[in-house]
């Protein structure tokens, strides 16, 4: 047996780096992964009370990452009509005091973004939709916010199904959580869609 690793310790050693160089592969992908999961935005975007039209949306941060909220959107589609408005102001654009939701969220925050009816409300402030629960057929809600962690921005979205019937509004979302937005091609579409508003303001 001696005689057998002294004639083969070229081969053995070889062996024995590659095995090596394997399992510090295998912890560096561990660690890389970790960093990666730890950077990772996660926004979640829920809502508590009646599911109808009174319900308070709620945006939370689940993040490791602080983020900075940089703007509420709301996509109403109808039977007729579709409109992309900001919601992230609160009150009337013509009022002198103006309530904002741009804000940081560290880790495990939320803030209150209104109830449904008041965030349509808002967006009919800036564009002629129609809001009567008869005619609504879905409403999606895009958050977009900036990280540290990422030099474009980061964003979530999640969509609503409104149903009407006898006289009663529902609200059903279409999943159980926020579709994360992280491809380039979807968070390039959103940032056009936020500088194409800034004429509008």
């Amino acid at each position: 047996m001696p005689d057998w690793i002294s004639d083969n310790i070229s081969a053995i050693q070889a062996g024995a780096a590659l095995l090596s160089a394997l399992v510090w592969i295998f912890y560096l992908q561990i660690i890389v992964s970790g960093l990666r999961r730890q950077r990772r935005s996660e926004i979640l975007i829920t809502l508590a009370g009646r599911m109808d039209l009174s319900a308070c949306m709620l945006i939370s941060n689940l993040g490791f990452e602080p983020i900075y909220v940089l703007d509420i959107l709301v996509r109403s589609l109808g039977d007729n009509d579709e409109a992309v408005v900001s919601v992230v102001d609160r009150v009337d654009p013509d009022a002198d005091d103006q309530e904002t939701l741009q804000s940081p969220l560290t880790t495990g925050e939320h803030v209150k973004a209104g109830r449904l009816d008041e965030m349509l409300r808002r967006a009919s402030w800036w564009a002629e939709l129609n809001s009567h629960p008869d005619k609504l057929q879905r409403i999606e809600v895009t958050v977009a916010a900036v990280t540290a962690a990422t030099s474009s921005i980061v964003a979530a979205r999640r969509v609503f199904f409104v149903s009407c019937k006898d006289g009663k509004v529902r609200i059903r979302p279409d999943g159980l959580y926020a579709e994360q937005i992280r491809s380039r091609r979807g968070r390039r579409r959103i940032e056009k869609q936020l500088e194409g508003m800034l004429d509008d303001r």
